[in-house]
Order: C-alpha cells, then sequence, then structure tokens
C-alpha cells in the first residue's frame, strides 16, 4: 500500500473522470478547466487505465477506482491523498463494477463473472459466479446487499450478497419476425427508485424495463436508433433515464405508460463512454472519445459548458455540490441583499419628509411660473397672427379670377376666302347623272 499526494485542492472539483492512460482528472465547471490527480508522465496505460469508478461514502469526499491490473485505489479529496488499497486477484479480464459497503467490504465483479466480497485487507471471503463476458455490474442503493449483472450473451441477474444466492434471471425475449433469436448484449443497468423496477440498455439498441414481480421478459421495450447504447444514468425527473450510444446521440427518455424519447442532447462527437446526471438539479454530465466532458441542462437541452481533457475518458462520476449551483445560490443572495437595501433607502427617505415637502413646493412653484410662460408666449402669438378668414377669403377670390381668365374665350382673326376653301375639304360625293 502507497499514498500519492495529489498535486491540486479537489475540494472544488466538480467531477471526476477516468482516463484510458491512467490518469484521474477533475473537472471545475466554474473554470472551465481541467487539473490531473496523479502524475501522468509515470503511467502506463496497458496497466493503469481506468476500468471502473464509484463514490466510497455518501458524503462524495472518496472515490474509489479501479485500474486495468485491478488495482484498487481510493482518492481521499479532503486530504488529497490517492492511495492504492490492494489488488481484486479473483478472475481475469477488466473489472466491471465496484462498491464499498457500510460495513467496509469491497463487491467487484470481473469480466470473466467472478462476484467476489473482499476485506479491506485484500482478502475474498466470498465469491459467486455471474458468468462470462460479463460487461456491467450495479447496486440497488435501495436496499443492501443486492446487486445486478449483465453482459454479452449473460442475460440480466440479481444477486443478494450476504445470503450467497441469485434471486432473478431474466428471460430473453422471443425471436423477432424472421424468427431469428435476438441476441442479448446488456451494457448497463439501473434500479429505478422507489420501486421494484429495473430498466437495461443493450448493445443492440435497445430499453428494456423489468419488473421482478411479474414475470422473467421485460415488461416494456423500445428501440432507439441503430447504433448500440453503451451508457446510461438516472436523472432528478422520477421514470426517466438518460442514455447514450456509439453514434454520439443522448436522449432523454420517459418510461411511464408507453415509453418513448422526450428530447436529444446536441454537441457530442463520438461514441458516449460515461454519463452520470445530477439528482437534484436540471444538470447531465457526459464523457466520450472525442475526449470532452459535455455539461447539458435536462430541460432546456443548452450545452452550459464543455472542458477538452486531452485523453480517451472511460467513465464520469458528477459530484451533489456543483460551483455552478453556487454562484446560483451567491446571485440570489446578491438579489435579496439589493431587495434590503432598497428596503432602508425607503425607510430613510420616509424620515426625511419635510424636506421632501420643501422639495415638492419648489417643483410646483417652478411648474407653475414655467405654465405662466408658456401662456403668454401663445398670448403674443395669437395676436400677432393675421386674421385667417379674411386672408383666407382673397385668396380663393384671386384663384377664381384666374380661372376666369384662363376660360375666357377670344375670338379667332378671319382669314382669306381662298385659304379657308383650301383648308376646308368636304367629303366627296359620287354624281350621279340622270337622263
Amino acid at each position: 500500500m502507497y499514498s500519492e499526494i495529489a498535486i491540486l485542492d479537489l475540494s472544488g472539483m466538480d467531477c471526476f473522470v477516468g482516463a484510458s492512460t491512467g490518469a484521474l482528472k477533475g473537472i471545475s465547471f466554474k473554470d472551465s478547466a481541467f487539473s490531473n490527480v496523479n502524475q501522468i508522465t509515470s503511467l502506463n496505460p496497458k496497466q493503469d487505465e481506468i476500468t471502473c469508478m464509484s463514490w466510497a461514502n455518501e458524503d462524495q469526499t472518496e472515490l474509489l477506482t479501479v485500474q486495468m491490473d485491478k488495482q484498487l485505489r481510493l482518492l481521499d479529496t479532503t486530504s488529497n491523498e490517492y492511495t492504492t488499497l490492494f489488488s481484486l486477484g479473483s478472475g481475469s479480464g477488466a473489472v466491471k463494477g465496484i462498491k464499498r459497503t457500510a460495513v467496509g467490504t469491497y463487491v467487484s465483479a470481473v469480466e470473466s463473472g467472478e462476484l467476489s466480497v473482499s476485506l479491506p485487507s485484500g482478502e475474498i471471503v466470498k465469491e459467486l459466479n455471474a458468468g462470462n463476458n460479463l460487461v456491467v455490474m450495479v447496486p440497488n442503493c435501495e436496499q443492501e446487499g443486492h446487486y445486478a449483472t449483465g453482459g454479452k450473451e449473460n442475460p440480466l441477474k440479481i444477486w443478494d450478497i450476504e445470503k450467497g444466492e441469485k434471486i432473478f434471471t431474466a428471460k430473453n425475449v422471443r425471436p423477432d419476425e424472421l424468427q431469428l433469436r435476438v441476441p442479448i448484449w446488456v451494457n448497463d443497468i439501473r434500479f429505478i427508485p422507489k420501486s421494484q423496477n429495473i430498466v437495461t440498455v443493450t448493445g443492440k439498441h435497445q430499453i428494456r424495463l423489468y419488473d421482478p414481480r411479474t414475470q422473467r421478459r421485460p415488461v416494456k421495450e423500445m428501440m432507439w436508433a441503430e447504433e448500440p447504447l453503451t451508457a446510461m444514468s438516472l436523472c432528478r425527473n422520477e421514470m426517466h433515464i438518460v442514455a447514450g450510444n456509439t453514434r454520439g446521440d443522448i436522449g432523454l427518455f420517459d418510461l411511464r405508460n408507453k415509453m418513448h424519447m422526450v428530447c436529444k442532447y446536441k454537441g457530442c462527437a463520438g461514441s458516449i463512454s460515461g454519463i452520470d446526471a445530477h439528482q437534484s438539479a436540471e444538470y447531465i454530465a457526459s464523457c466520450s472519445i472525442d475526449r470532452f466532458v459535455r455539461l447539458h441542462e435536462l430541460n432546456s437541452k443548452k450545452l452550459v459548458k464543455k472542458v477538452y481533457c486531452k485523453a480517451r475518458l472511460n467513465r464520469i462520476l458528477l459530484r451533489d455540490k456543483l460551483s455552478i449551483l453556487n454562484n446560483e445560490d451567491e446571485s440570489k443572495q446578491e438579489m435579496e441583499n439589493y431587495d434590503d437595501w432598497l428596503k432602508i433607502e425607503d425607510n430613510d427617505d420616509n424620515g426625511s419628509s419635510e424636506d421632501e415637502a420643501l422639495w415638492n413646493d419648489m417643483k410646483q412653484n417652478k411648474e407653475g411660473n414655467m405654465k405662466r410662460k408658456l401662456r403668454e408666449d401663445d398670448l403674443e402669438k395669437v395676436i400677432k397672427k393675421p386674421k385667417s378668414l379674411e386672408v383666407r377669403k382673397r385668396k380663393i377670390n384671386a384663384m377664381k379670377s384666374d380661372t376666369l381668365k384662363r376660360k375666357k374665350l377670344v375670338r379667332p382673326k378671319r382669314k382669306n376666302e381662298g385659304d379657308d376653301e383650301a383648308a376646308i375639304t368636304l367629303p366627296s360625293k359620287k354624281l350621279v347623272q340622270i337622263s
């Protein structure tokens, strides 16, 4: 066991992401920047790649990470220490899930299917076989000791770790319209809060809702796009999930009644590798292979922040205490202080009522003088103004005389008779001889 001192203060970080290079990065959305928690110069991606992450306590001050070589590490954000605990030696393949229980034990699952319980010393006290090609293992936060697993050709299973038994195994759906078997490919699982339902996303672009109390097959199912779904998260809206696929699409889905997509969030490029939505605020954090961490608003679909992290990202965890939320609280407090200041100013104004009355009298006197002056000016203009009716009559008479002069008939001069005969041409008539 050895400890590594982090190179920065981690208490103000909004989320943490694990990279394929083995770097653990803290993201500050307030500053739109990231910082490396560990030293990246000595990392070996083949061994140090971070495969899974989870919070170690409810206060979200401690973070568990597992590397490709199965080394379990603990990050303490209060003391800024990044400590290696022990190696998860059971099974083969990458670790696909990690959880620290309330009693201090560690539950983990590896790709080969070993679901094990380890003591803080690293000793394995219990081990179950969850099936080969395991992709995901998640805990039920509302029921201690219950875990769900699934993978490629490995159906959804629910386990009771305390009893050491399997309590539910999902059944594959019926063949399609061509009577072909539908492959099993579970990529992510979530327990729906305040219910017994479980939702899964698959590599065959399916979203399925299970109710273990009624049947083994999914009670609801919908298809979204044509690309595999890779990540999923619950959000603040009841019976809603946020899911992403390999094309870079992120959608909000309503699981009530007939399952349907509510909206899509734009701005992502490349396969979505991790999604984590805030459980009380309207924010969704996501990471993808384009090396960006993005923060969207849940209802407005607005892209709030976008941080480039310089490495391919595998996992993301969003904290409940966000710096953006603190800024909003500070703005509200400033508005409240400003309102209080206005009230104080109003009270001070009431105390100086005599001065206010004096100023009002001066204002009224000034307005009266101005009105009197305006009336005098108007009177002078009226006196100086000529009689409009007489002027109008004169203009009308002048116009009439002009029109009469124009219309007066002038007798033309008399012309010569020859000219008249030449000018006048009568129409020709045929003479008819009468015999």
